[in-house]
């Protein structure tokens, strides 16, 4: 996902996502790891109708390197 690539200079791997029900959110959640790094989990909100991350969540480790 380019949001992690360009916020923290990281490639991701997802490993599973759920859908908010519609009529509350058009949210995909999705989670996975840093590449390379699966002790590294990463999390995500998507907007999936206009693609934009609402939240993301990273390592402290990641967080603080930036």
């Amino acid at each position: 996902m380019v949001y992690f690539k360009e916020t923290y200079g990281i490639d991701v791997v997802f490993t599973d996502h759920k859908f908010i029900p519609a009529d509350l959110s058009h949210t995909v959640s999705l989670t996975g790891y840093v590449q390379g790094h699966k002790d590294q989990e990463i999390f995500a909100m998507v907007d999936y109708g206009t693609y934009t991350v609402k939240t993301g969540s990273v390592p402290d480790a990641i967080k603080s390197s930036k």
